[in-house]
């Protein structure tokens, strides 16, 4: 099948799209998904770095006259959007979809379709547009990006203007003329050091991060994969739809994909634009930056001089050299979040993390020791052999650490990992299958050893015990520094404080109101 371009293009034959996230009215909860993780309601507000990577791409490679819209960092409400919709004529509509945010984006899509019928072509790419292709459709014109989006939807845009076959093209989804989906075969993985800079000067919200108090704040991705195989690991979120199509090339759960890295001069030069359009602070959302102990140094060395404030993801047993912590001080890291998970070796084993709990200790003392603070996590119900007494063994031992922050989260079987396939397979889940839910304050599973009533309990004790302290209140509003620094910081206050009362919107499961426009498939998945 081709497509005729000439109905969906400017006079200058330049496709005009829009990059979107929606406003959160269209959502169930009312609370902006964060786009970078995927996996939870953000306590914070982070530029969406891997819709951005595409709407880049498309215009830097394909010319396309791109447009990215932001609407919860932008202070844009439904009321706002269409009418800015209806003000103006796009081509195609982008919309990075994950699994939290599925029904807004499709809910977004079908409002866009109705203000006018039959004008646009929809494309959806991340995890939810990969894991159920078939609930995403709007029109006859709807397209999914199955995994890694950035060379499907460069072909995808060859076959419109009547270079190529739909059929011909890898990690599509689409529908036939009968109404049926077909899927591409698997898309081999790119080569990440040929994707553009990410061009920050589309981004037009306002964002910010708890982890970094210094704005204008922005996000930075330089690798894609892993290289680790832990069973419960939900990557970021274009690893987590990139791992969801590797699966399908795998009868049975062998490997991840491969891990890709920019070059340091790539990462260097990316830094320089990023502090020369004078942000402050910035989020690596990398699955893990310290890849190499010479290489950490070398990149820390060359951006020392910009002046800014980082953050970044590590794993405990990469951080046990001083030298690396200290040039990575140097170079401004405030600070570095490990995935410690447990407090039990056994159950370390059990997630396949490749640590031990004595890795996690030296690599807090380390980090401590080179200047640069150090953040443990704890994982619950990361492995079924979890029970009462080990996960508080973990809550008290992240305690005794003392540091800052502690991430407590609950274990979601998310489709793209091994235990996601356990839990299916063992009945864990509570309504049969996984079901989109915010990992830092839901519970979808029922343990051998838990229960699901047991691990939000254990989840709400242990934000409690830890942040609503009177010493980590001091520590926390002694960072405040603006007003729009204690307007943050309240705002995530409020969600926790909600959270733990059993007010907190995204606590709770939320219908979609009556008349709103979504499929009954993602209705009856939230």
């Amino acid at each position: 099948m081709t497509w005729s371009m000439s109905e969906h293009t400017d006079k200058s034959g330049q496709m005009r799209a829009l990059f979107l996230i929606p406003p959160v009215d269209y959502g169930t909860r009312s609370l902006p998904v964060d786009r970078v993780y995927g996996c939870n309601y953000g306590f914070d507000l982070k530029p969406p770095i891997h819709l951005l990577q595409v709407a880049t791409t498309m215009r830097e490679r394909a010319g396309w006259d791109v447009q990215l819209m932001d609407c919860p960092a932008e202070g844009v409400d439904a009321e706002q959007f269409e009418r800015f919709i209806g003000e103006n004529q796009f081509d195609v509509i982008c919309h990075w979809a994950v699994y939290l945010s599925a029904v807004e984006d499709v809910t977004a899509a079908h409002r866009i379709e109705r203000l006018m019928p039959g004008a646009q072509r929809f494309v959806f790419m991340g995890s939810a547009a990969t894991w159920r292709p078939n609930e995403m459709r709007v029109n006859e014109e709807t397209y999914c990006l199955l995994g890694e989006p950035e060379e499907t939807l460069l072909e995808l845009d060859a076959a419109w203007r009547g270079e190529g076959e739909l059929t011909e093209i890898l990690g599509l989804g689409w529908w036939d003329a009968a109404g049926e989906l077909q899927r591409g075969e698997f898309r081999p993985l790119l080569d990440v050091s040929a994707l553009p800079m990410p061009d920050r000067t589309l981004l037009k919200g306002r964002y910010w991060a708890n982890r970094l108090p210094d704005g204008p704040v922005t996000t930075l991705v330089v690798s894609r994969g892993c290289g680790f195989r832990c069973t419960f690991c939900c990557t970021n979120a274009v690893d987590q739809a990139i791992e969801l199509e590797y699966k399908r090339l795998q009868p049975v759960y062998v490997d991840r994909p491969p891990l890709r890295k920019r070059t340091v001069d790539q990462i260097v030069a990316e830094f320089e634009n990023i502090a020369a359009l004078g942000y402050k602070s910035v989020e690596i959302a990398d699955n893990i930056f310290t890849w190499g102990k010479s290489r950490t140094i070398e990149i820390c060395d060359r951006i020392a001089p910009l002046g800014l404030k980082w953050v970044c993801l590590a794993r405990a047993n990469m951080l046990h050299d001083v030298n690396m912590i200290r040039a990575m001080a140097r170079a401004g890291c405030q600070l570095i979040y490990m995935g410690s998970e447990s407090f039990d070796d056994g159950l370390l084993d059990d997630m396949m993390k490749e640590l031990k709990v004595r890795d996690v200790v030296k690599a807090v003392e380390t980090c401590r020791e080179g200047g640069v603070e150090p953040e443990v996590s704890v994982l619950m119900g990361g492995s079924p052999n979890e029970t009462w007494r080990s996960l508080l063994h973990s809550v008290r031992a992240a305690r005794r650490l003392d540091t800052k922050f502690v991430h407590f989260s609950v274990a979601l079987p998310s489709p793209s990992t091994e235990l996601y396939d356990q839990a299916l397979a063992e009945g864990w889940f509570i309504e049969g299958d996984y079901r989109p839910a915010d990992n830092q304050q839901e519970v979808i599973v029922d343990l051998p050893h838990l229960s699901a009533r047991q691990l939000t309990w254990a989840i709400k004790v242990a934000y409690a015990t830890k942040y609503l302290h009177p010493r980590a209140i001091f520590t926390h509003a002694s960072t405040v520094k603006t007003a729009d620094d204690f307007r943050d910081r309240v705002k995530s206050a409020s969600r926790l404080f909600g959270f733990l009362t059993g007010r907190s919107k995204s606590s709770a499961r939320v219908r979609i109101p009556p008349g709103r426009v979504t499929p009954e498939g993602l209705e009856r998945s939230v």
